[in-house]
């Protein structure tokens, strides 16, 4: 399964996770889990609103593989909040 590196822009400073997503998975399928699991270790993401996860200073599509838009494994994920209400 590839490893991905996720940093993620938290209430208490950034937090870097490795983070596993099978070649198939799409970040619908697997970021509440990982946020899940931030909330657990104690941590959550900075500001109020949806999450947003970008790569390459470009924000990822949650419904495409990472495969499909060209991340690879070992590259690096950065997830942090936008506002909703403009």
């Amino acid at each position: 399964m590839p490893k991905y590196q996720m940093y993620f822009d938290t209430v208490n400073g950034e937090i870097k996770f490795n983070v596993d997503i099978d070649e198939s998975e799409t970040l619908d399928m697997v970021l509440e889990e990982i946020l899940f699991d931030l909330r657990e270790r104690g941590s959550m993401l900075k500001g109020e609103g949806e999450p947003e996860v970008v790569w390459n200073s470009r924000s990822l599509d949650f419904a495409m593989p990472l495969a499909e838009q060209g991340v690879r494994p070992s590259d690096v994920l950065r997830v942090s909040t936008i506002a909703t209400n403009g």
